[in-house]
C-alpha cells in the first residue's frame, strides 16, 4: 500500500510533467523539421528519442526479440496486441526501421503529439467512419509502395481486461491489397506498466516479441476474415506461450 502511494506522488509530482516537457520540446522540433524534410525520417527520430526518454524516465526496461524473423528492408504489415499508452512508445522506441502507425483519431486531437502524427505521415483509424477507413487504407498503401512498414492494433483500441480482443478484419485489406507479408507480434508487460485509465505509472520490463510473417501471396481479397483469425491465433499463441513460461 505504502509502495503504490509512493508510485502515485511520483507519477503525478514527477514523471507525468517530465513526460509532458518532452512531449512539448520533442513535438516542437519534429514539427520544425517537417517543414524542411518531408519524408518523416527526422520526425520519426524525434519519436524514438522521445520514447526512449519516457520509458528511461519511467524506468522502464525493454527487450526485444524475434527481429531477426523479418527483413528489414522490406515493407511489411505488422499486427500487435494492445494493452497500454506505453505501448506506443515502445514500438517507436524499440523497433529500428521506419513504419507508420494507423492510430486512434482521437489521439491527432492532442497538441503536439497529434500535430507530430500528422506531419509525420501517421494515419487516423476510424472503424465507424466508412469514409474516414478508406482514406486511410488508400495513404497506408501509398506509404507501403513507397518502402515504408504500416503497424497496426487490430482490436481497434486496448483491451479492456488485458485479453486478446476480436480483430476488426477490414485492417487486413491492407496487407492483401498491397500483396505485403503481414507479422504478428506481441507486447508484454505495459498494462501492468501503465494500466488503462490510470495515471500511476509503476516500473518494470516489457517485453516486444516479433513472430514469423505470414505470407498473403496465395490470398486475395476476399480472404480477409480468414488472415485476421490466422494473425489473432499466432498473436493468441504467442501470448499464451509467455504465460506458460511465467507459470
Amino acid at each position: 500500500m505504502l509502495w503504490n502511494s509512493l508510485s502515485w506522488l511520483r507519477s503525478i509530482l514527477f514523471t507525468i510533467p517530465i513526460i509532458s516537457l518532452y512531449t512539448i520540446v520533442m513535438g516542437s522540433l519534429s514539427l520544425t523539421g517537417s517543414l524542411f524534410e518531408r519524408q518523416g525520417h527526422f520526425q520519426h527520430a524525434c519519436a524514438r528519442i522521445w520514447s526512449r526518454l519516457i520509458l528511461a524516465t519511467s524506468f522502464v526496461k525493454v527487450t526485444v526479440e524475434g527481429l531477426e524473423k523479418i527483413d528489414l528492408a522490406k515493407p511489411c504489415v505488422f499486427c500487435s496486441n494492445h494493452l497500454s499508452y506505453m505501448d506506443t512508445p515502445v514500438v517507436f522506441g524499440f523497433l529500428p526501421f521506419q513504419f507508420r502507425i494507423v492510430a486512434k483519431k482521437s489521439l491527432f486531437a492532442i497538441p503536439f503529439m497529434g500535430w507530430h502524427l500528422q506531419r509525420a505521415g501517421h494515419l487516423p483509424g476510424d472503424q465507424r467512419n466508412p469514409r474516414e477507413a478508406v482514406r486511410s487504407l488508400a495513404k497506408a498503401r501509398e506509404r507501403i509502395r513507397q518502402g515504408t512498414s504500416i503497424i497496426l492494433f487490430p482490436e481497434g483500441g486496448r483491451s479492456p481486461d488485458g485479453t486478446l480482443q476480436p480483430f476488426l478484419s477490414g485492417s487486413f485489406r491492407l496487407a492483401l491489397e498491397t500483396r505485403v507479408p503481414v507479422v504478428p507480434m506481441i507486447i508484454v508487460g505495459t498494462r501492468k506498466v501503465l494500466a488503462p485509465d490510470s495515471l500511476n505509472i509503476h516500473s518494470g520490463r516489457v517485453r516486444l516479441i516479433v513472430d514469423d510473417p505470414i505470407s498473403t501471396e496465395q490470398m486475395s481479397k476476399k480472404d480477409k476474415d480468414l488472415l485476421a483469425e490466422k494473425v489473432r491465433e499466432a498473436i493468441r499463441g504467442m501470448l499464451q506461450k509467455t504465460t506458460d513460461n511465467c507459470s
